[in-house]
This record gives structure tokens, sequence and C-alpha cells, in this order.
């Protein structure tokens, strides 16, 4: 952990000083991290309760079906009412599936998809966050977090081949699960986003490991900082989708993949594998022309300088986007404007500093961030604004990017009393 926390501090000590706005000063709410650390038998017991309610309703309706045909196995997330949203029940056990794929010898293809023609999945359960952290304490942002991190880390390590069909809504937590597979699909109703500066978090689930290592210099910083909603062209043209296929020729994919890698037959052979797939879906991909553009892609060449990562602070960012004056760019200084400050400075960071670090170093960093952003509030308060009173109008703490202060944003990346368990399955799991 001590590697971390250096590395952090190092790449800290070479990013300009951002607050610019000289004698501005705000009361900040106070670092409560410790405080999510007095877990009492009380805070224990409801958590247990709770765990034992969500085994129940899945028993009744299985938040996730996963099936398996020779050597592929199908995993759908079952929550379609729901646009598919991960709760914690899932991240414990979406995490048994994926290690049961990555542990059979007989399995040589997992495909990820959702229930449902609206979405593959619409993220993290928020409303879940939200209203357990208030109902339980602060003991389950610990649990929720250390879940959902332990399940990403895992999807993303497992050396063997992955599709993921991202039909319809792919927000946030889903995409945890499912941006490292080697095949990722989307279609014309893709809408891709990682939103989570509008609801005071960050892009988490791993963001700061993929989003800076885009191909294309900026697209990452747009993501991150805008929360702007990509679709399936975007996706394939910015690299973070391999193919597009349309609709209506998923399911036939699907059952072409089934059949192909059951003829190949159960072995080890990683790149073997890969090129079969990739030739199976390549017989459904749909190519684009080259005058065959979308808005963001004709608009990249402006953006791109604007949201480069050669830019060493936020500041930086908008005043480059001020300085371009365009319809565009006044839209998305706007836009931006009304996210949480906190979250904003958080994500240019995480970004910053995910580039050079492993996808390990990454997670716990990122739980650092996950904790002090519940704790602090701003969480709570964004989920109220989006989700329960569905005003649209947070009452972020503090209200300004002009009031932040580099110290109290370094504190988020410090080292907590209790950091991420990374690999422990059982803690605040019921014995």
């Amino acid at each position: 952990m001590e590697k971390v926390t250096e590395r952090i501090k190092n790449i800290q000590q070479q990013l300009i000083t951002s607050n610019d706005t000289g004698s501005s000063t705000f009361v900040l709410v106070q670092d409560k991290s410790k405080d999510y650390y007095k877990t009492t038998k009380e805070d224990l017991e409801k958590l247990y309760k709770y765990q034992d309610e969500q085994d129940q309703l899945s028993s009744k309706n299985p938040f996730a079906v996963d099936t398996i045909t020779e050597n592929t196995m199908v995993l759908t997330l079952n929550r379609p009412k729901k646009l598919n949203v991960l709760n914690t029940w899932l991240f414990v056990n979406l995490k048994k599936r994926f290690e049961f794929y990555r542990d059979n010898d007989k399995l040589n293809l997992l495909i990820i998809r959702g229930n449902g023609e609206k979405a593959y999945c619409a993220g993290g359960d928020i409303s879940e966050l939200s209203t357990q952290t208030r109902a339980i304490g602060p003991i389950f942002p610990r649990y929720f977090f250390s879940k959902e991190y332990n399940l990403d880390y895992t999807a993303a390590t497992i050396k063997k081949p992955k599709v993921a069909f991202w039909k319809g809504i792919s927000f946030g937590g889903g995409l945890g699960i499912s941006i490292h597979a080697e095949f990722r699909i989307v279609t014309e109703t893709t809408i891709w986003s990682m939103p989570e500066v509008g609801i005071g978090l960050f892009p988490d689930v791993g963001g700061s490991y993929f989003l800076p290592r885009l191909k294309h210099d900026g697209i990452g910083n747009y993501i991150a900082l805008t929360g702007e909603k990509l679709n399936g062209q975007d996706c394939l043209h910015f690299g973070i989708a391999t193919h597009f296929v349309e609709n209506k020729n998923l399911d036939i994919l699907e059952q072409r993949l089934i059949k192909v890698m059951s003829e190949q037959g159960a072995h080890n052979r990683y790149q073997k594998n890969i090129e079969l797939i990739d030739s199976v879906i390549n017989e459904f991909a749909v190519h684009f022309k080259q005058d065959e553009t979308t808005s963001l892609i004709n608009n990249w060449l402006v953006l791109s300088k604007c949201f480069s990562n050669k830019h060493a602070t936020l500041w930086d960012i908008l005043k480059s986007l001020e300085d371009t004056n365009t319809p565009l760019t006044k839209s998305l200084v706007s836009s931006i404007r009304t996210k949480s400050p906190t979250s904003l400075r958080l994500a240019f960071n995480q970004i910053k500093y995910g580039g050079s670090m492993s996808l390990e170093e990454v997670f716990k960093m990122e739980y650092r961030l996950a904790i002090r952003s519940l704790s602090n509030n701003e969480f709570i308060e964004g989920v109220r604004a989006t989700v329960i009173d569905k005003d649209k109008n947070p009452k972020w703490n503090p209200p300004t990017l002009e009031l932040l202060t580099d110290d109290y944003i370094n504190h988020y990346f410090s080292p907590l009393p209790e950091e991420f368990p990374i690999g422990n399955d059982q803690i605040y799991i019921k014995q």
C-alpha cells in the first residue's frame, strides 16, 4: 500500500497547483473516513439481515442467470425492470461465476449480456448504496465497494476469452465487469457513459486504468469530466468497443459462437481461440465508411485539444474550452460546471495518476476515493437530486470549483484506516 501512496505523492508534486483563485476560502466538511471504521455489533447485524433479505429476493427471481452449453458460459444480468443495475448480491455472486469460468478447463468462452431490450446494465445500484448507507451505517459503503471492486478485478484478470454485448444502456458499474473483455460489442441502440461526476462520485470500477489508456488523446478526460453519452459508433471509433453488430444479429451471433467453440473442444490455446472468435464476430460486424460519422467524431479535432492529456490541470481544460468559444465548447463548460466540483477534481487527478499505475494499484486508490466520497455526503446529495427527489438541483459542498483547495483534494488519495481488502471474500460476510 505504501507503493500506491508514494506513487500518488510523486505525481501530485509534478502537478501544477490548480487552485489559482487566490484568496477564496471555504469551510469544507471534515474528513469522516476514520469514523467509517467504527463498526458496532448493531451495524453488523443490520448488514447481515440485509444480506439475508437479498438472498431471499434472488431465490425467487434470480438477479443473474448463467447457462453452459458445451464449452461456452453465457452470463445474463437479470434485473430488466431496474435496467440490470448491479447490487451487492450481484457483486458477491457474479464474482463466484467469473471464478467458476476461470477455473473450469472445459470452458473456453464467456459471453456477458443483459436481459431486456433497454439495457445491458445501467451501472451500480446507486439507490441501494444511498439508501442502505443511511439505513445500515458507514459499514455499508465499505461492503459495497470492497465487493464491487473485487468483482471488477477478478473479471479483468481472467486470461480466457470474454465477449460483452453492450446493447442499450451501458453505464458505469456494468462496464467494470466487461471493459477488459477481449471483445466488446456495441449496437445501434448502445448508450455508453461514465456519468459519475453528476452524482457526486467519480469514474470508478477501474476507470482510472482504462480511461487514460484509450487510443485517442483526451477522450478519457472527455468521458470522465462531462459524463456525456456515446453511441455505438463513437465507442467503436475511439477504441472503447471492438465491434459493431446490429441488435437483430446478436442472438444469431451468440449461437454461432457457441457452435464454433463447441466444435473446437476444450483447450487452453488462448490466442487460437481469440483469433477464431474474432473471425466469427467479423461475419456479423458492421464497418462504417469514412464519411459515416457522428457529431462527437466530427468535432473531435477541436475537442481533443481541449481535453488533451497534456493539460496539467483541470483549469487548463476549462480555459481551453472557453478560449475555443464555439457553441459546443460553451455548452460543455456550462454542463461541466453543473457537476460536483469535488468529483471533477477527483476525476481529473485519478486519470493523471492511473495512467502509470497497475490495475491493482488503481483499485486501491479508487477505494480511498469512494469511501471518502460517501463520508462527505456528496454522493448522498447527488442521488437525492438525481434519483430520489429528481429536482436536478444538487447542493454541492463546496458549490464551485474555485472554492476547492489542492490540500483538500489530495487528502482523498491518502491512506485509510482500513485499505482495500483485495482478494478478501469473507470481509463483511455473515459466517
